[in-house]
Parts: C-alpha cells; sequence; structure tokens
C-alpha cells in the first residue's frame, strides 16, 4: 500500500469514527440521555463483595462515604457485583460537578479494587512524543476519558 492510499484509508477511519461519535451523541443527548430518576450511578466489579466491602471501602468511595448512599448487588451471570451509589438529599461536595465526582471516585474505586491501582495516562513514562494528526486525537481521547460516558 502506498502512502497516498494508507493516509486516504487514515482519513476516511477518522472521518467515519467522527460520525459514529457524533451519532452516540445525538442519541445519548436525546430523550434518554442516561441518567438515573433517582440520581443513581453503578459499575460492575470483576471480583468478591464481601471483600470490596471489608474494612471500608477503597480511598475513592471512602473519602465520599458520608456524602453517599451505596447498594451493593450481584452482578447478572455471576459475573462479580455491581456498586449503586448517589449523594445522599442535601448532601453536597465541595466539587464543581458532583456528579462527576462520583463517576470518577466509581471508576477510580473499580480500577483499585481489580488492579491494585488507578490507571492514569498522563503523565507518559515514555516522555514526550511529537504532535501528528492521529496523536492529537488520542491526546483528545484521553483528556475525555476521564469525562462523562461508560463508566
Amino acid at each position: 500500500m502506498g502512502v497516498k492510499a494508507a493516509v486516504a484509508v487514515g482519513a476516511v477511519g477518522v472521518a467515519a469514527g467522527l460520525v459514529a461519535r457524533s451519532m452516540v451523541r445525538e442519541r445519548r443527548d436525546s430523550a434518554g440521555d442516561g441518567r438515573h430518576p433517582q440520581g443513581w450511578k453503578a459499575v460492575t466489579i470483576l471480583g468478591d463483595a464481601d471483600a470490596f466491602a471489608e474494612g471500608g471501602y477503597p480511598p475513592p468511595l471512602e473519602r465520599l462515604r458520608d456524602a453517599l448512599e451505596v447498594r451493593i448487588a450481584p452482578a447478572p451471570g455471576d459475573r462479580g457485583f455491581e456498586v449503586h451509589a448517589r449523594l445522599r438529599d442535601g448532601a453536597e461536595l465541595s466539587d464543581d460537578d458532583p456528579d462527576q465526582a462520583l463517576r470518577t471516585a466509581l471508576r477510580d474505586a473499580k480500577q483499585l479494587f481489580e488492579t491494585g491501582e488507578v490507571l492514569r495516562v498522563k503523565p507518559r513514562p515514555h516522555g514526550h512524543r511529537s504532535v501528528s494528526l492521529f496523536g492529537a486525537l488520542v491526546d483528545k481521547a484521553e483528556d475525555d476519558a476521564k469525562g462523562e460516558g461508560v463508566l
């Protein structure tokens, strides 16, 4: 495959990705925005539920414990367990966006429990890399990774 063909294939791939992303956003922002009517957020964790709650929750959830209601339930198909959390009535967080703080805490607690660490993309352990078209797309995806979306 020549350079021109590779660039053309790459451009088509980027265009298809952008179209798909806009369609997903459009669908999510429509009537069903994915928000639970009572404010619950949930994450499925692979492991033993008793070990999760033993000795307190992982630090990301433990920091918010006084402001949260937490439920733990078996996951469908006997594949771990689900952690459901929401802010208590009248509870406030110091964060600008309490929903985002809760999402981040659930995601980080899942990673800590399953892997023993919160996975970070930045700073890059391999150092600085030059900016390129596809690198810029990866950087944008990395910046958005802790934002809204699938937990």
